[in-house]
């Protein structure tokens, strides 16, 4: 039987240093990544404002570099034609990024988290995207304005339109000085304020009153182009739902397609709400196998039993829905 080869002094001493030199500072490297990158995704203010740009830890360290590059083939453009309007509703994971153009100009409502935002960047790119008639900020949550100040940097924005609620992240601070260098027009809308855009128009159609809660003071929109309409809601609740009800009428919160609130959520899209606004579609924006489990079975199975077409980007992807002003259809994108 063999016996086990003692090892040298010299090979003990170079073990050490390997421990000490590589592995242990390796082994620190990945904590720290993956407290930051906690700390990122849920908007945490620790007093560091490190931006890890959408890279993993194995790409700060270095690839292989054998390791052969891909690169993706952007798709094309979805064309519009005459007075058509294009509602895409981007697949950003889970959060919210809703981008509507016009001949008259672009329109795009929240911005999604932080680390989507190259899913969010190469959309528009693929769209021919560099300026924005509006930004619409529905509430203050990251999953919606993420990505917010890089689109003010970045992109000619005539106004951002923004909910009467403050916050006190990172994320929101950093919106506030883009808006502030770039000098960015900001509206903060009153209920029932109208805006239009060629022959689109818009209308605010909550929050009713002052909530204390961000959800609540999402900004909710109806858009209407021609006899097509739809509505955005944000993450709304039942209280802004109820309020709602309250400050409108049936009629004008009939819609044909409707982005369910809260990606989905059983807070949100309540029977009541979803009786009135009477879609013949929804869309919910929600990622794939999200810990939130969006959408709720129950909501599916409310907006189900009214015969209501259902789209969701974490299954379809982004979904594009283009309007004539008398019809609207599905684009097979």
């Amino acid at each position: 039987m063999a016996k086990k080869k003692k090892k040298s002094r010299l090979a003990k001493k170079i073990q050490r240093r390997v421990v000490k030199g590589v592995i242990i500072p390796l082994i620190i490297l990945l904590f720290a990544y993956v407290f930051i990158s906690a700390a990122d995704h849920f908007d945490l203010n620790i007093g560091v404002d490190v931006d890890l740009g959408g890279y993993g830890i194995f790409d700060l360290i270095g690839a292989d570099e054998d390791e052969e590059e891909t690169t993706s083939i952007p798709k094309a453009p979805i064309v519009t034609e005459g007075d058509e309007v294009a509602f895409h509703f981007i697949d950003v994971g889970q959060g919210d990024a809703i981008l509507i153009t016009t001949a008259e100009g672009n329109i795009l409502i929240d911005t999604s988290e932080k680390s989507e935002r190259e899913a969010l960047v190469n959309y528009l790119a693929e769209q021919n995207i560099t300026s924005l008639k509006y930004l619409i900020l529905t509430h203050t949550d990251a999953d919606h304005i993420g990505s917010a100040d890089y689109v003010v940097e970045n992109y000619d924005v005539d106004t951002v339109m923004m909910t009467d609620y403050t916050a006190t992240t990172k994320t929101y601070e950093r919106l506030l000085t883009a808006i502030e260098n770039k000098g960015t027009n900001v509206i903060i809308p009153e209920l029932r304020y109208v805006f239009t855009l060629g022959s689109l128009q818009m209308t605010v159609i909550a929050p009713t009153e002052k909530f204390d809660d961000p959800n609540e003071m999402s900004l909710v929109i109806k858009a209407v182009h021609g006899e097509t309409s739809l509505m955005f809601t944000g993450d709304a609740e039942v209280e802004s739902e109820e309020g709602i009800l309250e400050n409108w009428s049936a009629a004008e919160l009939k819609v044909d397609i409707l982005k369910v609130g809260h990606h989905g959520s059983d807070s949100s899209t309540t029977q009541a709400f979803l009786d009135a606004l009477d879609p013949d579609a929804a869309v919910i924006s929600c990622g794939e196998g999200n810990s939130y489990g969006h959408p709720h079975a129950e909501v599916v199975d409310r907006l189900t039993a009214k015969g209501v077409t259902i789209y969701r980007t974490d299954k379809d992807g982004t979904v594009v829905i283009i309007s004539d002003g008398k019809e609207w259809n599905l684009v097979d994108n």
